[in-house]
C-alpha cells in the first residue's frame, strides 16, 4: 500500500500519546516530558545534529491524521526536540533545560517535516515493526557492523590494512564460530591497532602473507594458519593494545609468543586462503561474568547526624536499589536532605533557604577551601542544574510522575554524595 507524502508544518504535528518509548500518557506536554525523562542527554545530542544538519532526509515521520492535525506515529523524539528548540519553555525543570534554551538561539530551526500519512495506526504497524524490531531475518533494518561503518568512513592506512585482512579471513573460516567471533570483537575494538601489526613486515613474513594491491595470498593453507589467527584474534579481542605493538621490536616480540606455523608446510607460490580445508568449529571461551556492583553507600556512617538519618541508611542498605530504583531514589534524597539539616543545626548555621543552598551552607563548612577533589560530585550538582548530581534531579525522582531512575543513576549519586556525607558526621 502505498502512503500520500507530504510536507506539513511542525505546529501541525502532534506527539504520540501512546508512543511505545513511555506508554500512554494524557498530554502532548506529558509526552514531551516522557520523553525528555527517558532520553535526556541523547536528546540534547539530537537537537544539536538537527540545528547542523536539519531533520533526516532518508527518514520520513509517519503520521496518521487526527482532524486538521497529524498524530507522528514514528519519528517522536526527532519532532518532540523540534518543538522544544522552538518553545524551550517546554523542557522547563527538566534536567536539559539550559542546554536546549542554548540551542534554541543558535538556530535555524525546521518548521516542517516530510511526512508520510498511514490511512490508520494499523496500517502504519507493519513499518514500526521493521524500524523498531530488528533486523526481521533481512526485511527490517540491518545496522552496519564496525568493519562496514569504517568502510563507509574512509578508513585511514593502518584501519585499511586490517579490513582487508579481517575480511580474508572471515571468507577463509565460515565454520568456525570461535574466528567468527572474535573478528567481530576485534573490529569494534582495535581495527586500528590490528592495522599496524597486519603492515608489519615481520607478521607478514611469519604468516606467509602477500598484499598485491589489497588482494591478500598466503604461503600457508589456510588450516596450517588457523591456530595462529585465532591466536591473534583472541589476543587482540583480549587485551592486546598499541602501547604492547607501537614500535617494531615490540611487534617482533609479540610475534615471538604466537604459534609458528610448520615451516614444511610453506608453498612456493601464494593463493588466497582456502575455505575447504576446515577443522571443526571451536565454541567460543565462555566469559567471565562481570562482578556485581557494589552497593551503594556500603561504608557510610551518619551515627553523628541523629538516630533517624541512621536508620534510613540502615533501610536503604537493605533495598536492591536495580528491582526499587524508585524507593532507593526517594531515601537517597531523604538521607541527603536529613544529614545537611542535622549538620546545620549542630553546627548552628542558618537554616533558611532551600535545600539546594542549605547543601552549600553545609559545604562550605566542611570545605571552606572550595579546592577538595572528594565534594567534585556535589560542587557540580549546585553549579549544573542538568547535572545528574543536581539537587533538581532527586526532586525530580519525587516530584516528576515521568522522571525514572535506575539503578545505574543511583549508585553513581550515591557515590558522590557519600564523601560530603562523611565529612558532615565526621565534623558533627
Amino acid at each position: 500500500m502505498a502512503f500520500e507524502t507530504k510536507t506539513i508544518s511542525i505546529g501541525k504535528l502532534l506527539l504520540d500519546t501512546e508512543n511505545p518509548r513511555h506508554g500512554k500518557v494524557p498530554s502532548q506536554k506529558d509526552a514531551i516530558a516522557a520523553l525528555i525523562a527517558s532520553e535526556r542527554q541523547k536528546l540534547v545530542v539530537l537537537a544539536s545534529d538537527i540545528l547542523k544538519f536539519g531533520l533526516s532526509p532518508i527518514d520520513r515521520l509517519l503520521v496518521i491524521k487526527a482532524g486538521r492535525r497529524f498524530t507522528v506515529v514514528e519519528g517522536n523524539r526527532r519532532i518532540a526536540v523540534v518543538k522544544v528548540l522552538l518553545n524551550p519553555a517546554l523542557a522547563n525543570e527538566t534536567p536539559i533545560e539550559g542546554q536546549m534554551r542554548r540551542l534554541s538561539a543558535k538556530g535555524p530551526i525546521p518548521s516542517k517535516a516530510e511526512c508520510a500519512i498511514a490511512p490508520s495506526r494499523k496500517d502504519a504497524k507493519h513499518w514500526m515493526v521493521l524500524r523498531h524490531g530488528g533486523e526481521a531475518e533481512g526485511a527490517g533494518v540491518v545496522p552496519w557492523n564496525a568493519m562496514a561503518a569504517n568502510r563507509f568512513a574512509k578508513p585511514g592506512r593502518e584501519a585499511g590494512a586490517a579490513i582487508r585482512f579481517l575480511e580474508e579471513i572471515e571468507r577463509a573460516y565460515p565454520k568456525n564460530q570461535l574466528i567468527q567471533d572474535l573478528i567481530s570483537e576485534v573490529a569494534q575494538k582495535r581495527l586500528t591497532t590490528l592495522g599496524r601489526l597486519v603492515l608489519d613486515g615481520g607478521f607478514r613474513e611469519h604468516a606467509g602473507m602477500n598484499d598485491a594491491d589489497g588482494s591478500l595470498s598466503f604461503e600457508f593453507s589456510a588450516k596450517d594458519l588457523e591456530g595462529f589467527f585465532e591466536h591473534v584474534l583472541g589476543d587482540f579481542a583480549a587485551d592486546i593494545g598499541v602501547s604492547e605493538i607501537r614500535k617494531k621490536p615490540d611487534r617482533q616480540k609479540y610475534l615471538e609468543s604466537t604459534p609458528e606455523p610448520d615451516p614444511k608446510t610453506r608453498r612456493s607460490k601464494a593463493t588466497p586462503l582456502s575455505a575447504s580445508s576446515q577443522t571443526k568449529p571451536k565454541q567460543k571461551p565462555k566469559k567471565k561474568r562481570p562482578k556485581k556492583p557494589s552497593k551503594p553507600f556500603a561504608d557510610l556512617d551518619l551515627g553523628k547526624l541523629g538516630e533517624r538519618t541512621a536508620n534510613i541508611l540502615h533501610e536503604f542498605r537493605g533495598i536492591d536499589v536495580d528491582l526499587r530504583p524508585n524507593a532507593a531514589a526517594l531515601l537517597t534524597r531523604a538521607i541527603l536532605e536529613l544529614s545537611v539539616d542535622q549538620f546545620i543545626e549542630q553546627k548552628q548555621l542558618a537554616t533558611s533557604g532551600k535545600l539546594k543552598k542549605r547543601i552549600q551552607r553545609a559545604l562550605d563548612a566542611v570545605d571552606p577551601t572550595k579546592k577538595e577533589k572528594q565534594f567534585q560530585g556535589v560542587r557540580q550538582g549546585l553549579s549544573d542544574g542538568t547535572s545528574m548530581f543536581a539537587v533538581a534531579t532527586l526532586h525530580a525522582y519525587v516530584h516528576n510522575a515521568h522522571f525514572h531512575p535506575d539503578g545505574s543513576a543511583i549508585r553513581s549519586i550515591a557515590a558522590n554524595l557519600a564523601p560530603f556525607l562523611q565529612a558532615l558526621n565526621d565534623n558533627a
